[in-house]
């Protein structure tokens, strides 16, 4: 049954655009669709082995090659709105999103932020400076984890309060914004 009208989110990683999506993408300014469209955009084609997508500026080989932005692909096949955001920033991400939903016709909202396996990867030798849960502060409100699906944060029965695994944390920040208490600071504030 064909929802003509209907707004519709699709979400799709950046190297999953470049190789498959621009087609569609065409297709729905030139259809009129209400169409809004989410890139998760790490600067990787992470599920075939970490190859450099066409906006990393290098090939697969790494030789050096022009660079070709999604923002600018969807600007030039009619997009209405685009905007370019950093995940990390909440606030920001999410005025994004509200102002994509809003819009009419087709939309899209670029998440932008390096993998973090290859964000860590760079750091080496160093360590990324993880974040820790605040005893006092937490009220064992779960927020932390209900809200943010982050793998270095879990739950300590015996206490009734969060933790963060510093072995895995990225130090992304991410966990302290969502924390309504504050309760998730920086190692060493």
């Amino acid at each position: 049954m064909a929802r003509v009208g209907v707004d519709t989110i699709a979400w799709i990683g950046d190297g999953t655009f470049f190789h498959a999506g621009m087609p569609s993408l065409l297709n729905a300014v030139y259809n009129g669709s209400p169409l809004k469209i989410v890139v998760a955009d790490n600067g990787t084609v992470a599920m075939t082995g970490f190859q450099p997508t066409p906006q990393s500026g290098k090939t697969a080989t790494g030789k050096p090659a022009k660079k070709v932005m999604i923002e600018d692909i969807a600007r030039t096949l009619g997009v209405d709105l685009v905007e370019v955001v950093d995940p990390y920033d909440l606030e920001g991400a999410q005025g994004a999103f509200e102002r994509m939903l809003e819009a009419e016709g087709v939309a899209m909202v670029i998440a932008r932020r390096a993998c973090s396996m290859e964000a860590v990867r760079a750091m080496r030798p160093e360590k990324p400076v993880p974040y820790f849960v605040d005893d006092e502060l937490c009220t064992g409100c779960r927020i932390c984890l209900s809200q943010f699906g982050c793998p270095a944060l879990a739950w300590r029965e015996e206490s009734g309060k969060a933790w963060v695994d510093s072995a895995i944390c990225t130090g992304c920040s991410v966990c302290a914004q969502v924390c309504p208490f504050d309760a998730i600071l920086l190692e060493g504030s």
